[in-house]
């Protein structure tokens, strides 16, 4: 029987060989290990890197529509927010004018108009909004405010119920200037785009916009409501209690149908929060079954891996043994 031998030059360089090789695996396998990630994807795919792109592409698509969701939904939230404090502002006032009328008591409906007047000033503050650099209530207008200041307002809203002595003859003065097209409102007050905000794409063709405006007609009736008790403060129909407290009267009717169509506006903004919602969910849910059909061809079992990696150490140990043993054998030893 004969048996093949090598020379030490040949057993040397099968010995790096060997060693070198084991090194290679061990890199591969504790980076697979660490990755969770085959690092050879040409054997993965079997050269078919077609399914593998398009997931890829999809999920970078689901990365910039999350985003795109998160900014609709922050800016929802926050019209929600300022939508609601006006509200909430407005029904105090509502509440006093109440009361001022009911109490005969000229003094209060003075203090009431000056509540009116820093509640008119925070609303318009409010609607003046601007969250992450975009304008809530300005339309395609992002970069401006969307309402003129306070005093600009209620100086052009004096000068249009100058010479009125009835509070009949104030309330039709406000009111055209808040209503009328072309009117004071739309050249003075209003001074965001007429065109609405630009859709935002949420995934799957479908988009979403924040169309309310501080120029909609619910926001409007709510301005001039407030605007016929906030002028009193200013001394329109001073020294006439009677026309005062029917101005007053008349600011707290409107007043209670503003806040209701106020209430509307703000179902508006809830249903676009839920489509929103929605929309986040829908992607969450393809991106999970994305990132599940891509472990599927990439993934590597961690368990196989490492028991791949511990079979690889218990080798290399025995290289090194075997290696060691022999660099300290003699020719005494090897003729034994």
């Amino acid at each position: 029987m004969s048996f093949a031998t090598y020379g030490d030059l040949a057993s040397t360089f099968q010995t790096r060989h060997l060693n070198a090789r084991m090194k290679q695996d061990l890199s591969r396998l504790g980076m697979e290990l660490a990755t969770g990630r085959k690092s050879d994807m040409t054997s993965a795919t079997s050269g078919d890197y077609g399914p593998i792109a398009g997931i890829e592409h999809s999920l970078k698509l689901l990365t910039a529509h999350k985003q795109a969701t998160n900014e609709a939904a922050t800016l929802t939230a926050t019209a929600q927010l300022v939508l609601g404090n006006i509200q909430e502002q407005a029904q105090d006032v509502s509440s006093g004018l109440i009361g001022a009328i009911s109490s005969h008591n000229t003094t209060l409906i003075g203090v009431t108009a000056v509540d009116a007047r820093e509640k008119f000033a925070s609303i318009i503050s409010s609607l003046n909004t601007n969250v992450g650099g975009r304008s809530l209530f300005a339309g395609a207008a992002t970069d401006g405010q969307a309402l003129a200041d306070t005093d600009t307002i209620i100086s052009a809203l004096l000068s249009a119920a100058s010479g009125q002595t009835t509070a009949s003859g104030v309330a039709m003065q406000i009111d055209a200037w808040f209503d009328d097209v072309g009117g004071g409102f739309e050249t003075t007050g209003y001074i965001g785009a007429d065109a609405d905000m630009g859709p935002i794409q949420l995934g799957n063709g479908e988009t979403v916009s924040l169309s309310t405006k501080a120029d909609s007609t619910e926001i409007r009736d709510l301005l001039s409501a407030l605007a016929k008790s906030v002028v009193i403060s200013e001394g329109v129909l001073s020294g006439d209690a009677t026309a005062q407290r029917e101005l007053s009267a008349l600011a707290s009717s409107e007043l209670l149908g503003a806040i209701d169509g106020l209430t509307m506006t703000r179902a508006r903004v809830g249903a676009v929060e839920a489509r929103i919602e929605n929309a986040t969910v829908q992607n969450a849910a393809e991106r999970a079954a994305l990132e599940l059909a891509r472990n599927e061809l990439t993934a590597v079992d961690p368990y196989e891996t490492a028991t791949a990696l511990k079979a690889l150490y218990g080798q290399m140990e025995s290289l090194y043994t075997v290696t060691a043993r022999l660099s300290k054998l003699s020719f005494t030893d090897y003729m034994r």
